[in-house]
This record gives C-alpha cells, structure tokens and sequence, in this order.
C-alpha cells in the first residue's frame, strides 16, 4: 500500500462493530538528517538516524493511531482515536517547499500524551484525515470533550 493511499470501507463484521481500515501510512523522512549527511563526522549519526526513522510507521486506522518503532528493540504506541483532544498541522518553510509537514497530537492517552512527527509526506492529507476520523469515532461512540476552566468561580 502507498503511504498515502486510501482503502475503500468495509462491511460491517457479523459482531456489529465497524471494521478497522487503514486511511493513512507512512514514515517521517531523512530529510530531517540532512545536515548530519552533509558534515564528514556526522555521517555514523545520519545513517543511524535513517534507520531509525525507516523503521518507524505511522498508521492511522479508522479507530486509531499506531505508531511502530525501533531498530532492534520493538515499540508498538496505539492512540484510541476518541481520545484524540487536538491537532496541529505545520509547513516550516523547508518542509513545505519539499512537500513535507509536520503534525503534532495532543490526547488524553497517559503513555503519549503528546506525539509530534517531523517531515511527514503530505501532512496535510494526514491532519486531514485525522480530523474525519477522530469525530467519526467520536460520534459513533457518542463520546464529548469537556473542558472545565476554573478561571471564573473555580473551587477554592
């Protein structure tokens, strides 16, 4: 699958729950290890870096963001969509010129309170379709934020 692909809908399972798909897949990339390429000591940390970076993969699924990680040693970080509180979508100059963003995520989640990818290929798309996916599952789940502010008559 291209990392940018869309999957059609599936049906329904015979269990009723929706099935997952996946909407978005990719991995950030070594363009941010530019400058460790360019300089002669830096090259060990630039080919360290891309591996690094080659064996991270994003998938954003239709109930969650699972994000795979690690040369050596496996990390598996999955994000229940519904717990998804907000999104930012960045172009920093270079990025944009190159067609790269960069997105960070901001949930409820206690292991990954705060996720930020660099130099995502068409972070756009992907904020995107976070977006649609995050208040798909929050409808279907009938889930809602709440934000309490205890600037005004908070307790004491």
């Amino acid at each position: 699958m291209s990392p940018d692909s869309t999957t059609p809908a599936t049906p329904t399972p015979a269990s009723g729950a929706p099935a997952e798909v996946v909407l978005w897949e990719g991995t950030p990339s070594s363009w941010q290890n530019f400058w460790w390429w360019v300089s002669i000591i830096g090259i060990p940390v630039a080919i360290w870096q891309h591996l690094l970076l080659k064996t991270t993969r994003i998938t954003l699924t239709t109930q969650r963001l699972k994000v795979r990680s690690g040369l050596f040693n496996k990390k598996m970080e999955e994000i229940e969509l519904y717990r998804v509180k907000d999104w930012t979508h960045a172009e920093p100059f270079l990025q944009r010129l190159l067609g790269y963003g960069t997105v960070t995520i901001v949930s409820s989640d206690r292991t990954a309170p705060e996720l930020t990818y660099q130099w995502l290929k068409d972070a756009r798309d992907f904020a995107e379709k976070l977006r649609s996916a995050v208040e798909s599952v929050r409808d279907r789940k009938r889930v809602r934020a709440i934000e309490m502010d205890d600037q005004d008559g908070g307790f004491n």
